[in-house]
């Protein structure tokens, strides 16, 4: 069975979705950040300490967003040369490029598990109070 459009077109769409659902989580960390820093003046040394845990864990958070922002945009830029390949017929090379963009969708799949994880961690801080 060989690579054929509508399975990189499958991916294409798939990553666009998830990159709709990444760009969301981005927004709504950067404003509790922000919102956390603005907080962080106006409390207690207790409260003090406890937002900058939180800001700090919302802080690694981020990062690790805008690095499975990248690993699903680079997956959806070879996702897109892989159907490109094949409309002219370019069968090695967009199996390869095809691998590559899965490749990079699995980065982005890891990378969220782990913020999932960070998420979690911060919550756990709100148990403890």
């Amino acid at each position: 069975m060989g690579l054929n459009i509508n399975i990189p077109a499958f991916l294409f769409s798939t990553i666009s979705l998830l990159m709709s659902a990444y760009g969301s989580r981005f927004s709504k960390i950067s404003k509790l950040i922000r919102d956390l820093s603005i907080e962080l003046d106006n409390n207690n040394l207790e409260e003090r300490i406890y937002l900058k845990n939180q800001i700090l864990i919302f802080s690694k958070r981020v990062r690790y967003i805008k690095r499975l922002q990248l690993a699903a945009i680079s997956s959806l830029f070879f996702s897109a040369l892989s159907m490109f390949c094949l409309l002219f017929e370019k069968i090695n090379f967009a199996n390869i490029t095809f691998i590559i963009a899965l490749i990079f969708f699995l980065v982005s799949l890891l990378i969220s598990l782990i913020e999932i994880l960070y998420s979690i961690k911060a919550l756990q801080i709100n148990f403890k109070i």
